[in-house]
């Protein structure tokens, strides 16, 4: 054996520490061969996909070996959440095994932490962007006078939508650096200092992606240099990439910039006509321009092109130059403003920037990018998202670092990582692509921990209608009625689009509740932890919700035994940014249907599957009520790409397997 393999044994092995710290220690091999995977990919300096499936216990299997690679490791995962665990409970747990004291930080964005000028304003002056919110300033402001690190995720009970919270952090474009006077003590300062001296530094996808954008504008960057990165969720990186590695101009970009006006101003006790003269008008046509990009669009992502040549060209043109003209009016005003010193020039950068970046949206003239139009939540976005992210992703990050691991549960399809490396610039996204050589990386599929074929069944109705035709609503909610009724609820109903949700459920939502008596839930009605806490709670429930709970929900045992998914989950190929995707696939000789749409979709369908089978006891059916899987060839493909278990294809044979698991209704009686 090998020192790598011994001092991986040494920890995660059958006699290792973690065995004898635990009572009821679970030896998992898949954990330790990606343990071993990881630590020879850090000591060698080489890259690694590793997909680990539900239960491998993946975390431990990349901690492990970062700290006894004796390297600095960056861990960045795809959400907050995993982010927190990871920090507060994974590192701590290794901690009390582990012979010698290690350095770990957790590092977030600037957003997420107090603001100690901020909070001075507020104590003076407490004024509260909703009714609400004043309800949790008591607790906000005693967790302010005692927290050491001010992240607002120590806050108990304050709602993920606190609004006031913008008025207690600030941004990097608001942030006046060395020259506040609560610099050293400023919780992002000591939080960047601790991450100097770490070992392990942990961070999440979003932190990391705008480090990567920041540093090539010469602006510095947010996190220390690593010798090596480790990617959980990886799955996430290319859609998220897409928003740092291109431009964005918002009106609330520009409320915020005339708000750090005013409050610059407030903060020095100055009055500037000029400036107050000139942050108004420029607010004004932000706003008008804004309004015409929204005028007659419902929440939804267009082609800014299409609308520039629309209907409102003309006015939106002419706007366009009132907004410029008004912009560098602020920033002239701003410069002359001597009593603000240097918050004045930064103020002045950001109008400068603003108009530097409408101006090249509007252009819109490189071909590299897309460029969108998206309206949600009361917020107007002009967007230029690159359309090939696969060189990018090279440059950037491939030939960046010396040690990369990428790994989630979902980076496979049909029992390969192809899809992956070609999205990630690890392999030639085509045929015509001869400009790229495949990128030297190792690979590690593992295989699942779960028992799916004892565990678990797959449904596929064969005669059902096929989503797009008329008649398809009512076998779908013929066939849920009867699935739901065999399992006594427990279930989700997944859909790919809030309008078959909300059908759904008008339709189906009296009778299981008067008929069949079971509790019943929408997405929406109220906060996702809320709703599933209440799933958990209220025995034999039904949950009706959207693609938002296909992943990073986690409700082992008997609560959930069926999963439904309305239909195969591929992106509109309305959506520009997918369109444009798939134009290019198809100029460079590629299938954008199979190189790109299924993989995609079947990625996206495991996800939804990986809802049900948390734990070695869980048992239940994941039911996929789209015949296009019987139907069509690529229906083998999402076949392939599901965890091993039982398909059948009639309703009745999930009442017989339901049975032989649990035992009949008189029998149980």
């Amino acid at each position: 054996m090998t020192d790598s393999k011994q001092r991986i044994e040494a920890v995660l092995g059958p006699d290792g520490a973690i065995a004898k710290q635990l009572e009821h220690y679970e030896l998992r091999p898949q954990q330790l061969d990606m343990a071993r995977a990881v630590l020879d990919t850090l000591e060698r300096e080489r890259h690694l996909i590793v997909e680990a499936g539900t239960g491998t216990g993946k975390t431990l299997a990349y901690l492990i070996p970062a700290l006894l690679s004796g390297k600095r490791v960056i861990v960045s995962t795809g959400s907050k959440a995993l982010q927190e665990q990871l920090f507060h409970k994974d590192l701590p747990f290794l901690q009390s095994v582990w012979e010698e004291e290690f350095d770990a930080v957790l590092l977030k964005g600037r957003r997420n932490y107090l603001c100690k000028s901020r909070l001075d304003e507020m104590l003076f002056d407490p004024k509260f962007r909703a009714p609400n919110d004043s309800i949790h300033w008591p607790v906000v402001e005693a967790w302010a006078t005692t927290t050491e690190h001010g992240d607002r995720a120590e806050i108990p009970g304050l709602p993920d939508d606190y609004s006031t919270w913008s008025d207690l952090s600030i941004g990097s474009e608001g942030c006046t650096g060395s020259k506040c006077k609560h610099y050293e003590a400023c919780f992002v300062t000591k939080a960047r200092r601790r991450a100097q001296e770490a070992k392990v530094v942990v961070v999440n996808h979003h932190l990391f992606l705008a480090d990567l954008a920041l540093r090539d504008t010469g602006f510095g960057e947010i996190l220390p240099e690593a010798d090596a990165i480790v990617f959980d969720e990886a799955h996430h990186l290319e859609e998220l990439a897409s928003e740092y590695f291109g431009k964005q101009a918002s009106n609330w970009r520009v409320s915020e910039l005339a708000g750090d006006i005013r409050k610059a101003l407030k903060q020095e006790g100055m009055v500037d006509d000029d400036v107050d003269q000139a942050t108004r008008l420029a607010t004004a046509h932000g706003t008008s321009l804004f309004t015409l990009f929204a005028f007659g669009m419902h929440e939804g992502r267009y082609p800014l092109t299409s609308v520039l040549r629309g209907q409102q060209a003309d006015k939106i043109a002419e706007s366009h130059r009132e907004f410029a003209s008004a912009l560098t009016d602020l920033e002239r005003a701003l410069r002359r403003c001597a009593g603000l010193g240097e918050i004045s020039t930064k103020l002045a950068e950001r109008a400068v920037s603003l108009k530097f970046d409408i101006d090249s949206l509007l252009r819109a003239n490189d071909e590299r990018y897309i460029y969108l139009l998206e309206v949600r939540d009361r917020g107007v976005y002009l967007q230029a998202s690159p359309i090939d992210l696969a060189e990018l992703m090279r440059s950037k990050l491939l030939e960046k670092h010396d040690a990369l691991v990428f790994t989630s549960a979902t980076l496979s399809t049909g029992g390969d990582f192809t899809f992956f490396k070609r999205r990630m610039g690890m392999s030639p996204v085509s045929r015509k692509d001869e400009t790229m050589d495949a990128w030297e990386i190792d690979e590690l599929l593992l295989g699942p921990v779960f028992d799916y074929a004892t565990q678990s069944l797959i449904y596929v109705p064969r005669r059902l209608p096929v989503p797009n035709d008329p008649k398809y609503m009512d076998g779908f909610c013929q066939i849920v009625r009867y699935l739901v009724e065999i399992t006594g609820g427990r279930a989700f109903i997944l859909f790919t689009s809030w309008a078959n949700m909300r059908l759904a459920h008008e339709r189906l939502a009296p009778e299981l509740e008067d008929e069949l008596g079971l509790p019943v839930y929408i997405q929406g009605s109220r906060p996702k932890a809320e709703l599933i806490d209440l799933f958990r709670e209220a025995p034999e429930s039904v949950l009706f919700a959207t693609s938002s709970f296909w992943e990073g929900v986690d409700v082992p045992g008997d609560a959930l035994q069926l999963v439904v998914i309305d239909k195969l989950p591929f992106s509109s190929p309305s959506d520009p940014l997918n369109r444009a995707r798939m134009d290019l696939l198809e100029s460079r000789g590629g299938n954008s249907f199979k190189d790109y749409s299924v993989p995609q979709a079947a990625l996206a369908l495991k996800q939804g599957f990986g809802r049900l089978i948390r734990k070695r006891d869980d048992t239940g059916v994941v039911a996929i009520l789209d015949s296009r899987i019987t139907r069509k060839r690529y229906g083998q493909t999402f076949l392939d790409t599901l965890p091993p278990a039982p398909v059948v294809f009639r309703a009745t044979e999930v009442k017989h397997w339901w049975h032989a698991k649990f035992g009949a209704p008189e029998e149980k009686s």
